[in-house]
């Protein structure tokens, strides 16, 4: 991607910026991870030192898109709630139109996941954050295993993830093709609750009206001396 962006480096209208963070993925939890640790140390320290990077006088960053587990077999992406929802909605639909409609689903899995992409969110930064299930999800079995290996990457799913980004450069910040804006600058943020959580609002909604069903049917049956 890099490779191709750099050559159509003269007709965009922004810079590229690749950044590869380390220390995300040690944080203590119950199951493991490094005492003393939080998550997404590296993209913490960029962001704290972010100042240093550009010169914010004449410059900004448009967005930040993070490309987490990408390029596994069966892709699937999840509506990740951290992230900027125009901006991840955007994201979607420019895999859609590209005829990956399996790969962005309409009734995406709703989560919350802290990722690399929470720091730039925090700093009014939009952000987006493509990702899996790798939390439950039988197709996917590999995450924090040995067989998280390239036996289980699929040059079609790196296809579908590296089309989808270039596009949307193009979309957005091509010279020749800046009439089209999407949702740019992706500055609405409206998201949906995680899929857990809707499950439990959908149960307290469902009993709410059983409750009121019978409460009805009760006063109905009552006898009026």
């Amino acid at each position: 991607m890099a490779r191709i962006l750099y050559n159509r480096s003269a007709d965009l209208s922004v810079q590229v910026w690749f950044l590869f963070f380390d220390a995300e993925d040690q944080g203590y939890d119950r199951s493991y991870g490094i005492n003393g640790w939080d998550w997404c140390e590296g993209s913490n320290r960029f962001v704290e030192n972010i100042e240093t990077f550009y010169n914010s006088s004449h410059e900004r960053f448009e967005a930040m898109i993070l490309l987490d587990m990408v390029g596994g077999t069966g892709l699937k992406f999840i509506n990740e709630q951290y992230s900027s929802f125009s901006l991840l909605n955007e994201l979607f639909e420019t895999g859609r139109q590209l005829g990956y409609e399996s790969e962005f689903p309409f009734n995406a899995i709703s989560q919350s996941i802290t990722d690399d992409h929470v720091p730039f969110a925090n700093c009014g930064i939009p952000s987006a954050d493509l990702i899996i299930n790798f939390w439950d999800n039988p197709k996917w079995p590999y995450h924090h295993t040995i067989d998280d290996n390239l036996q289980h990457i699929s040059n079609f799913s790196l296809k579908v993830t590296g089309r989808t980004i270039e596009q949307f450069i193009y979309n957005n910040f091509m010279d020749s093709n800046n009439e089209y804006q999407g949702n740019y600058p992706w500055i609405r943020d409206l998201n949906l609750p995680s899929t857990s959580n809707l499950i439990i609002i959908l149960i307290i909604i469902a009993i709410i009206g059983i409750s009121i069903i019978i409460i009805s049917s009760l006063k109905k049956n009552k006898r009026i001396p």
